[in-house]
């Protein structure tokens, strides 16, 4: 059978037959499925290439988002400076599939988890690590790192508001003057997510965006007059703020001439219907795409994510249940969209005339439906989502879909 094919091909070398030719919407793959328009996350990732290109920036971008290797080599042979990841299981399941420079953009705990990087480091010795470190404590921690793995270790002063990070220019001023104490690690730069800094009020997330970056700056100040011609990096930026930040500090790093600005966007090469949807439309309320680029970010970037599910119900007049739940979609950050409806593989509807999902179970969509609707047991229902992380993490394969709309790659996810 052609599944048979398609499980074993993606389970063996991660690109499945490009012949395989499945079709969701015709019901040839059993569902629900997770598929990724191939062109749109092309194009999602030269539009992100090309704004930093123009910005001057770099990425580094974060691969928790899909932990496919695949799919990030394929950032890598864009020009990407890295990859970022949040913990030592994904460190490993990179540095395994051959990449070797590496942001750990997160804390790493205490002296046990620091033995376990020593021995990634030791493992691939020919790797770069660049770790962050918001308190004399931990980069006490990552001290240890660099004395059990026999080498010197870089380090990003973290700081931030909303989660880890070192809260005001003091705190960072311990962690600069700890490094003064310690063998085995060199403060390289400052972090910061922007992101969390983020309120339900605009102006007010502007208001705090600009003063964390006006933070990230007087740290760079005190890491430059305590190392005059060390080379630096400023480490931010997700996928809603990151023209915030190129805006604030890449002109600090201009004028510095030796401090690189390395992004972390990851999600945003998969984009979405809700959440980053959301970002981009603000994003270019505020000019802060077009102004570099050229063009408006929603022009720019395409949602390539989509679940399928088919119906099972229709227990009542306005109600259709659908074979999707919590354990297939992010509802984190929104429910899922339904885009359209097929039937016998023919579109039977569009996003305007197929109502709202109401609720999820663990495998159960409720899909509330105009009055009138014609949506049947068996139709098959392409559902938009919001927030591609906690989509993702739920796949074991993502599916690539080609130009002509058929399966034409798998790609294996390494969450566990």
């Amino acid at each position: 059978m052609q599944e048979d094919k398609l499980h074993m091909a993606s389970a063996a070398q991660g690109v499945a037959n490009p012949d395989l030719g499945l079709s969701p919407e015709r019901g040839e793959l059993a569902l629900p499925v997770l598929t990724m328009d191939e062109a749109a996350f092309d194009a999602n990732v030269e539009a992100m290439f090309d704004y930093v290109d123009k910005v001057g920036a770099s990425l580094a971008p974060h691969a928790k988002t899909p932990m496919s290797p695949e799919l990030s080599q394929r950032l890598l042979d864009r020009g990407a400076w890295g990859l970022s990841v949040a913990n030592l299981q994904q460190a490993q399941v990179f540095l395994e599939h051959g990449v070797h420079r590496l942001l750990i953009a997160n804390q790493i705990g205490g002296r046990r988890s620091a033995e376990r990087f020593a021995a990634l480091m030791r493992r691939w010795p020919d790797a770069s690590f660049v770790f962050f470190a918001d308190a004399p404590e931990s980069l006490e921690v990552i001290d240890h790192v660099g004395c059990v793995a026999g080498r010197t270790v870089s380090v990003l002063v973290e700081v931030g508001v909303g989660r880890a990070g070192a809260r005001s220019l003091e705190a960072a001023r311990a962690v600069i003057e700890a490094a003064s104490h310690l063998s085995h690690v060199e403060l390289a730069g400052v972090a910061a997510y922007e992101g969390a800094a983020a309120t339900a009020d605009p102006l007010e997330t502007l208001r705090a965006i600009c003063a964390l970056d006006a933070l990230v700056g007087e740290v760079h100040a005190l890491l430059r007059a305590a190392a005059p011609d060390r080379p630096m990096i400023l480490s931010v930026g997700g996928s809603s703020f990151f023209d915030l930040v190129a805006g604030d500090l890449k002109p600090l790093a201009n004028r510095d001439g030796n401090t690189e600005l390395v992004l972390r966007s990851g999600a945003i090469f998969f984009y979405d219907h809700g959440v980053y949807e959301r970002a981009l439309s603000a994003m270019d309320a505020r000019g802060g795409f077009a102004r570099i680029a050229g063009v408006a970010a929603l022009a720019a970037f395409r949602p390539a994510l989509t679940v399928w599910a088919e119906v099972l119900s229709r227990p009542e007049p306005r109600l259709a249940i659908c074979g999707m739940g919590m354990r297939d979609v992010s509802y984190d950050q929104d429910l899922p969209v339904p885009l359209a409806a097929w039937r016998d593989g023919v579109q039977t509807a569009n996003r305007d005339v197929l109502g709202s999902v109401v609720k999820l179970n663990d495998q159960h969509a409720f899909l509330r439906l105009p009055e009138g609707s014609d949506l049947s047991v068996g139709d098959i229902v392409a559902f938009g989502i919001s927030h591609p992380c906690t989509c993702l993490d739920r796949w074991r394969v993502i599916l690539g879909r080609g130009a002509d709309g058929r399966i034409a790659a798998a790609y294996p996810t390494h969450f566990s």
